[in-house]
């Protein structure tokens, strides 16, 4: 409701911000677009079922009612490349409307300036990709 604003809802996370992405996109009903970084933990992997993740994020796809983009490392171990694969592939099943790009050379973190995984290239084209997908989407 503030005069700058167009109403309009995006949602990006990174890590677990990007499987809690992935749910709050697959659950809530006022999200425009959404941006997955390297989300883990939407697929089983090696996790367990606990009483606070009754579910597997990956068993709400089809809730999904909003464009996402997906950035992940092909050197990550969560998400790996396999999983990314599966989600990829609920996707298409369902028909979702989704972008993923998959960095070769790139880990877990890749745009994190401060750290030992980052890459400026993957980070660089990742963030010119967030940035564009909002820009269509959000406008």
């Amino acid at each position: 409701s503030l005069p700058y604003t167009n109403g309009k809802v995006g949602l990006i996370g990174f890590c677990s911000g990007g499987r809690q992405t992935y749910l709050g996109a697959c659950t809530l009903d006022n999200v425009n677009a959404a941006v997955d970084c390297w989300g883990g933990g939407v697929t089983k992997g090696n996790d367990e079922l606990t009483p606070a993740m009754p579910r597997w994020p990956i068993e709400f796809t089809e809730g999904l009612n909003c464009p996402l983009l997906g950035l992940f490392g092909e050197e990550d171990a969560r998400p790996s490349p396999a999983d990314v694969a599966e989600t990829e592939a609920e996707l298409k099943r369902l028909g979702k409307d989704y972008e993923f790009h998959m960095y070769p050379n790139a880990g877990h973190g890749f745009f994190a300036v401060d750290r030992p995984s980052y890459r400026q290239e993957a980070a660089t084209d990742g963030w010119e990709k967030v940035i564009a997908f909002f820009g269509k989407h959000l406008s």
